[in-house]
C-alpha cells in the first residue's frame, strides 16, 4: 500500500531558458543618447576628412592696391563728394607719403576745390615703391609726380593737341541725338548742334523721318583719338522745317555768332523750346485733363521728360516766381520785354540762385523737370503769356538778333564761300530754271 505523495522539485517546462534581469527605464534611455551622440560624432568626423581634402578656395579680391612690380598702371577714378586724401588712401598711399603728395601739388598750383568726379589718378610702382603719380583732370590738364631718391618733383604734361576739321553728316530716322550717336559722336557735339538750331528748329516736333544734317566741326584729337571737340565752323539741317545752314562768323569788333548764307543771326529773343530733346506730350487748346477728367483748355505746352531734366530759360529776363503755385507744383515764372512772361511748372527743384527778383538770362538753366503739383508723371508745363493772356509758343514770331554789320559784310562773305568751297555739301540746292533747260 502507498502512502501519500512527497513533495519535491518540478520537472523544467520544454523551450526554458534562463534571461537576464529587466534593466530600469532610465538605463535604457542612457544607452539610446549615448548611441546617437556616436553616430553624430562619426558623421562630424566624415565631413571634416572629406572638406580639409578639398582644395583650398580663391580667397576674395581685398580691396586697395596690389604692390606692382612690372611698372604697370593703377587707376582710381574720383567718386562724388571725394577729396585728395581719401582717393590717396584709397589707393595704399600712407598718411606720411600722401602729406608729401599734398604739398608738392599745392605747389604745382593745384585747386583742391576743383575735384571732380571723374577725375582720375593714375600710379606706377617698381618692386612696391611708388615711383610716378599723375593727377588727370582732362586729356589736357595732367598734373604729374616723379618720386626719386626720396624726392619729389611736380612737373604739367602737355600732350599733344591736334584740331582737324571733320564733317559729320547723316539722315534720321528716329531723332537727331539718336542719328549722332549711332555715328559714333558724343553728346557734347550733338548740344552744340542743338544749340546752334535751337531757335529755328524745335527738335523735339518740327523733325521728320529722312530729314538731314551735316556739321564741319572742329576735333580734338590726342594720339589719334577723339577727345573732343572744338568750335563748329559751320552746319546744316534739311527737312520738312526747312533747309537752314550756319556759318560761325567773328567780326573785327570781336562779336561771334552764327549766322545763315545772307548774314542774318539765327538766334532770336526767345528759343523755340526749354528743352533740348524730348517729345511733347500736350499742345496748347483744348484738352482731356488727364486729372479732372474733364475737356477744358490747355494754357501751354507739355513736354515730357526724364526727372532731372533741366530746363533753359527761353529768353533774358527777370524771375517774378519760384515756389509752389498750386496745381503748376513747383513752378518758376520769369518776366521779359514787350509784357511776355514764360512759366515753367511741375518742377522737382530749383537751379541754384533761382528766386523772385533774380536775373536771369537766355538758356540759363532755372530749374529741373519734375511731378510737382497736378501732373500724373515726369513732365514740364512750358506757358508763354503776352500782358496775362495765354499765347501758343508754337506760332510765336519773334525778332532775330542783329545781323552782322554792313561794314562787315564783305569779311563775313569771303568766310562763307571759304567754307563752301570745302564743303560743297553746304550750298543750298539749285533748282534747275525753264532757261537752263536746254529743247530735246
Amino acid at each position: 500500500m502507498s502512502g501519500p505523495e512527497e513533495k519535491g522539485p518540478l520537472p523544467p517546462f520544454d523551450g526554458w531558458r534562463p534571461s537576464q534581469p529587466l534593466q530600469p527605464r532610465h538605463i535604457r534611455r542612457v544607452w539610446t543618447y549615448a548611441v546617437a551622440a556616436v553616430v553624430v560624432i562619426a558623421a562630424v568626423i566624415v565631413l571634416s576628412v572629406i572638406l580639409f581634402r578639398r582644395p583650398p578656395p580663391t580667397p576674395a579680391p581685398v580691396a586697395g592696391p596690389v604692390p606692382d612690380t612690372n611698372g604697370l598702371s593703377e587707376h582710381y577714378v574720383v567718386s562724388s563728394g571725394e577729396v585728395m586724401a581719401t582717393v590717396l588712401a584709397r589707393a595704399g598711399i600712407d598718411a606720411a607719403a600722401a602729406a608729401t603728395i599734398t604739398q608738392a601739388l599745392r605747389v604745382g598750383g593745384f585747386n583742391f576745390r576743383r575735384m571732380r568726379p571723374g577725375d582720375s589718378l593714375v600710379l606706377t610702382r617698381r618692386m612696391g615703391e611708388l615711383r610716378t603719380l599723375e593727377y588727370r583732370k582732362s586729356f589736357e590738364r595732367i598734373y604729374r609726380l616723379d618720386f626719386e631718391s626720396g624726392d619729389c618733383r611736380v612737373s604739367m604734361v602737355l600732350p599733344r593737341i591736334r584740331r582737324i576739321a571733320a564733317t559729320v553728316e547723316g539722315g534720321i530716322s528716329s531723332s537727331l541725338y539718336e542719328a549722332l550717336l549711332e555715328l559714333g559722336e558724343k553728346p557734347a557735339l550733338i548740344a552744340d548742334y542743338a544749340d546752334i538750331f535751337g531757335w529755328e528748329v524745335d527738335f523735339f516736333c518740327e523733325t521728320q523721318e529722312n530729314d538731314s544734317f551735316l556739321i564741319l566741326v572742329d576735333r580734338k584729337l590726342a594720339d589719334s583719338a577723339v577727345i573732343g571737340y572744338g568750335h563748329v565752323i559751320a552746319a546744316r539741317y534739311h527737312g520738312q522745317v526747312g533747309d537752314i545752314r550756319a556759318f560761325r562768323f567773328t567780326d573785327p569788333d570781336g562779336h561771334t555768332d552764327y549766322y545763315n548764307e545772307a548774314g542774318q543771326s539765327l538766334r532770336k529773343t526767345f528759343l523755340k523750346s526749354p528743352l533740348r530733346f524730348s517729345r511733347i506730350t500736350s499742345y496748347f487748346g483744348s484738352r482731356y485733363h488727364p486729372i479732372r477728367r474733364i475737356r477744358c483748355r490747355h494754357h501751354g505746352i507739355d513736354y515730357a521728360a526724364p526727372r532731372g531734366t533741366p530746363v533753359s530759360c527761353v529768353a533774358d529776363g527777370r524771375v517774378t516766381i519760384a515756389a509752389w503755385t498750386g496745381g503748376y507744383g513747383k513752378m518758376v515764372e520769369v518776366s521779359h520785354s514787350s509784357g511776355l512772361r514764360s512759366r515753367y511748372g511741375h518742377l522737382k527743384s530749383y537751379a541754384r540762385g533761382i528766386k523772385a527778383g533774380a536775373t536771369v538770362t537766355q538758356g540759363q538753366t532755372v530749374g529741373y523737370v519734375g511731378s510737382t503739383g497736378m501732373s500724373t508723371g515726369p513732365h514740364l508745363h512750358y506757358e508763354i503769356r503776352r500782358n496775362g493772356s495765354p499765347i501758343n509758343p508754337l506760332r510765336m514770331n519773334v525778332p532775330r538778333a542783329e545781323p552782322v554789320k554792313n561794314e562787315y559784310l564783305p569779311a563775313f562773305e569771303a568766310t562763307r564761300d571759304s567754307i563752301l568751297e570745302v564743303i560743297p555739301g553746304l550750298a543750298p540746292v539749285r533748282l534747275p530754271q525753264p532757261q537752263d533747260q536746254t529743247p530735246s
